[in-house]
């Protein structure tokens, strides 16, 4: 999965994706609006992606938890 907006040129190596068959599904920004409305209405639940939520205090403890392999997402709480 690739998503990012990126400013410059950058060489890619396709091989190891054509080798290996890997798909790949890009995204850039999509629409906004529905997605908010799909979260907010239940219909998407994101709770199993969560791997970890942790104090803002503890930030470089959730940045080495996320950098585990097989975590999803770690969350970071700015506020009590």
């Amino acid at each position: 999965m690739l998503k990012t907006t990126v400013a410059g040129d950058h060489r890619l190596d396709l091989a190891p994706a054509v080798i290996h068959e890997v798909t790949i599904v890009g995204s850039r920004c999509g629409p906004f609006a529905p997605a908010l409305a799909a979260l907010a209405g239940g219909r998407i639940t994101v709770a199993p992606l969560v791997d970890a939520v942790y104090p803002l205090d503890d930030a470089v403890g959730a940045f080495a938890r996320a950098a585990e392999p097989g975590v999803l997402k770690v969350l970071i709480e700015a506020g009590g």
